[in-house]
């Protein structure tokens, strides 16, 4: 699994490169939020669809703004006038346009958003997360794609046992990738290293139970990212959850 790429394509392309050299991966997952914030999301479009074409198996979960920006590409598609548009998805269709990429990023974004969650291996992925109180199969698909904690209130993966087994969610960027364990087993990650905010691409090897990390290019000054001369596994921030 791989975190919110927010239109970071060239930390995409690097860390795609990286899973299949290093660790000979075939499918790959995204906790979504594919196109906004970033910089290239024509870029971002081209490296999801060259993995496929190459005959990997790539897909991505419904973020919230994959939802909002495929709503935006078929109002403006319907007639809206562009003025009509958030100017955050202005932004993501010039750069489309200007990558000739419009219609397939709106395929591309069509897919992600049938998909609220998905299997990969032994783990649930799904971009927000869940309501641990209750638990994945009872939690609102709009929940999963925007959760959110209460003011004042903590993440879910504080308060989730792993009655629903290993779930894997973007949406929060954090510093280091989270991993909550209950019973000395991972129950919760969190993937979303702010890669668009000058932090790390971070994926999540489920078979493993590692996380690798890219860096991320989008620091004023870094002319250079991609992989790590090395690429090592990174340590995440552990999380024990509270007894309850």
């Amino acid at each position: 699994m791989i975190g919110d790429v927010h239109a970071c394509a060239d930390e995409l392309r690097e860390m795609l490169d990286v899973l299949v050299e290093l660790r000979g991966v075939t499918r790959v997952v995204l906790t979504g939020d594919l196109l906004t914030k970033g910089p290239d999301p024509a870029g971002t479009v081209g490296a999801i669809d060259a993995f496929a074409d190459a005959g990997f198996e790539i897909a991505s979960v419904c973020g919230n703004q994959d939802l909002r920006t495929f709503r935006s590409l078929e109002r403006l598609a319907a007639g809206t006038p562009l003025d009509r548009i958030s100017r955050s998805d202005r932004g993501v269709y010039a750069r489309l346009v200007r990558g000739d990429m419009v219609e397939a990023a709106w395929r591309r974004l069509a897919d992600t958003i049938s998909r609220v969650e998905a299997q990969a291996g032994n783990a649930t992925v799904v971009h927000a997360g869940i309501r641990p109180e209750i638990g994945l199969a009872n939690t609102d698909p709009h929940d999963k794609i925007h959760l959110k904690p209460e003011a004042g209130g903590s993440p879910w993966w504080n308060d989730y046992a792993g009655d629903d087994g290993l779930i894997v969610c973007g949406h929060k960027p954090v510093d280091a990738p989270i991993r909550s364990v209950r019973n000395a087993r991972p129950v919760a990650v969190n993937v979303d290293t702010g890669c668009v905010a000058g932090g790390s691409l971070t994926a999540y090897l489920v078979e493993r139970d590692e996380f690798i990390a890219v860096e991320s290019r989008q620091v004023r000054g870094r002319t250079t990212g991609g992989r790590f001369i090395e690429p090592t596994p990174i340590e995440p921030r552990s999380v024990h959850v509270r007894a309850g």
